[in-house]
């Protein structure tokens, strides 16, 4: 290890394998649940609003921080290819309204009953169309157009043939409801680009804006957002608030990795990340101190209280310094071959999961009712097998189809 200055060109791999394990993570917990005799820790808390957090309720959580820790390096990126601030701003923009239409369609893909479509087929339909949109195409402009109109057509048809659970109907019935895991990761972007671009040049500021947005969250709890207009299609508390406020701090450690950061060396690198996850997890702990006064003090997931993404920005934090640890300052880099690529394909990955799942579910029809993705759920160490398989499964296939010429690049 090494004490040495940093250099322009130094590009901090730990951050990418930092996102490839938390994806990993994500695809192993969400294929765990229906597994036989599985420990506590490996469940989502139960019931869903208890004080506590298990390892699946740190995985979204965690991938908000990376969202928000690798914000600076693709602003400043660009800015080094010479692009304009209203450049940055139309990609920044394009990419959030791709999370957000992205999302809506998956967090409406449960069934409903009257349905014009059987619902596998609906979803696997409106996926179809979201890899004919946001593709990288490597063909001509010309063709590349025809297949971007196609998959708009597919999105539009899908929109319309939806169908809600309600009685009364309309032309198109598909509900924003809570955005969605890519919605919520959408407005989270946003907001942590518009933190940076305002605080890139002051850490100071950008802390300033954390505390900000935790104080939102808290104003929203007290009814403060209630008759907004904006509420109606988003939770302020949820969105512009606890989630919004952990994707920032992840903006905060990754404004001081740029190498126009003050921290001129490894050490001093080590020593900041080590005691900024320590402030963030002391600053969690004595939040949660108030949890007699409120739940919104709790340790949780899916309320977004800001002791529990405090909690989860220190620990990932922690996770970085470790990670970069071993390979930016040992330079142990050989394992991290098999961990990097999963974060370099995450949004594909996002969705080819459920594709897989919407495909496995019509094969009880094939086998005669036999289900063969719950019958290896049992016992528990075949269960573990199972998910570990479908981690490592969705991992290569996004890999090798990213090879074939199928990238999603929003």
């Amino acid at each position: 290890m090494t004490t040495a200055p940093l250099t322009a060109s130094n590009r901090v791999l730990s951050i990418d394998v930092v996102r490839g394990l938390v994806v990993l993570l994500m695809l192993f917990v969400n294929d765990f649940p229906g597994v036989a005799g599985a420990p506590a820790w490996l469940k989502h808390i139960d019931p869903p609003t208890a004080d506590g957090m298990t390892l699946p309720d740190f995985v979204f959580p965690a991938f908000l921080f990376i969202v928000g820790l690798s914000i600076p390096f693709g602003i400043e990126a660009r800015r080094e290819r010479g692009q304009s601030w209203l450049g940055i701003w139309r990609h920044i923009l394009i990419r959030v309204g791709g999370l957000l239409v992205i999302g809506v369609f998956m967090v409406n893909g449960p069934a409903r009953e009257g349905a014009l479509l059987d619902p596998n087929l609906w979803r696997l339909l409106s996926y179809a169309g979201v890899i004919l949109v946001w593709n990288d195409w490597q063909c001509t402009a010309t063709r590349a157009r025809v297949l971007r109109a196609m998959g708009a057509a597919i999105l539009l048809l899908s929109a319309i043939i939806y169908r809600g659970s309600g009685e009364e109907r309309s032309f198109i019935e598909l509900t924003t409801q809570w955005w969605g895991i890519l919605g919520l990761i959408g407005w989270a972007y946003l907001t942590g680009c518009l933190a940076y671009t305002l605080g890139r040049r002051e850490p100071a500021a950008l802390m300033g804006m954390v505390a900000l947005l935790y104080c939102v969250c808290l104003a929203t709890w007290g009814g403060m957002f209630s008759d907004w207009w904006l509420s109606e299609w988003v939770g302020f508390g949820l969105i512009f608030g606890s989630n919004s406020a952990l994707t920032v701090s992840g903006v905060v450690l990754g404004r001081m990795l740029l190498p126009t950061s003050r921290l001129e060396t490894h050490h001093s690198r080590l020593v900041w990340g080590t005691l900024y996850g320590a402030g963030l997890i002391c600053a969690a702990v004595l939040l949660h101190g108030l949890h007699g006064l409120s739940n919104l003090f709790y340790y949780n997931k899916i309320m977004s209280t800001p002791p529990g993404t405090l909690l989860t920005a220190g620990l990932t934090t922690w996770l970085w310094v470790i990670a970069y640890v071993l390979i930016d300052m040992a330079g142990k880099q050989r394992w991290a071959a098999w961990v990097a690529p999963a974060g370099n394909h995450a949004l594909f990955i996002f969705i080819l999961g459920p594709i897989l799942y919407n495909l496995m579910a019509w094969l009880p029809a094939i086998t005669g009712g036999f289900e063969i993705h719950g019958w290896l759920g049992s016992p528990f160490y075949l269960g573990l097998a199972r998910s570990l398989g479908f981690m490592v499964l969705v991992t290569w296939l996004a890999a090798r189809l990213a090879r074939a010429g199928l990238r999603l690049r929003l």
